[in-house]
């Protein structure tokens, strides 16, 4: 409906303009959720200690992980090597190091915590550092963290992986830390 002024000729009404709000709170979500998954999954906070107990590596049968893995305790940052799914070649090798593999059970991250929980708790270990990919490393320490009350550094082993599979691994770390929410055992 149209509004007449004081001499009766009709006038158009202004069309409103869109708030100028909503493509800035818009803008900052992008930014933010950008932010977050780049420091929690592509540059997590990671170190390497000059000493530790052992080294541990999540899923190191191969790859990256392992590679670093036994770069560090081959450089005598801790006289245990810890190795989930473990090939045989590192597992019944010799080494200045001491390797001990072993198959987690459950076969996932809370497993291969558990296991290295009760590895620690066994030799007394109270300083570890956790070797795994990037994208792994916020759920990896806190599962770790639940089941070992020591010290952990970790040294992160960078993965290579292009844009779409970095998405697709966020992605199922999200889902990772949503489960590991809902079970806060160790």
């Amino acid at each position: 409906m149209r509004a007449r002024n004081l001499e009766g000729v009709p006038r158009l009404r202004a069309r409103a303009r869109p708030p100028v709000v909503i493509p800035i709170v818009a803008g900052a979500l992008v930014v933010g959720l950008l932010a977050v998954n780049l420091r929690l999954f592509v540059f997590p906070a990671s170190s390497t200690p000059e000493h530790a107990d052992a080294v541990v590596v999540l899923a190191g049968g191969e790859g990256e992980r392992l590679d670093k893995a036994f770069e560090l305790a081959r450089d005598g940052v801790a006289p245990n090597l810890v190795v989930s799914n473990g090939p045989d070649r590192l597992c019944g090798g010799r080494y200045t190091f001491v390797v001990h593999c072993f198959v987690p059970n459950p076969g996932d991250t809370r497993g291969e915590a558990e296991a290295i929980g009760r590895l620690a708790t066994k030799h007394g270990w109270h300083h570890v550092v956790l070797v795994t990919s990037e994208y792994h490393v916020t759920r990896a320490r806190l599962l770790l963290g639940r089941c070992f009350p020591g010290t952990i550094d970790v040294s992160a082993a960078r993965s290579g992986l292009g844009p779409v599979a970095m998405l697709r691994v966020i992605v199922h770390e999200w889902g990772g830390l949503a489960a590991a929410a809902l079970h806060e055992d160790c």
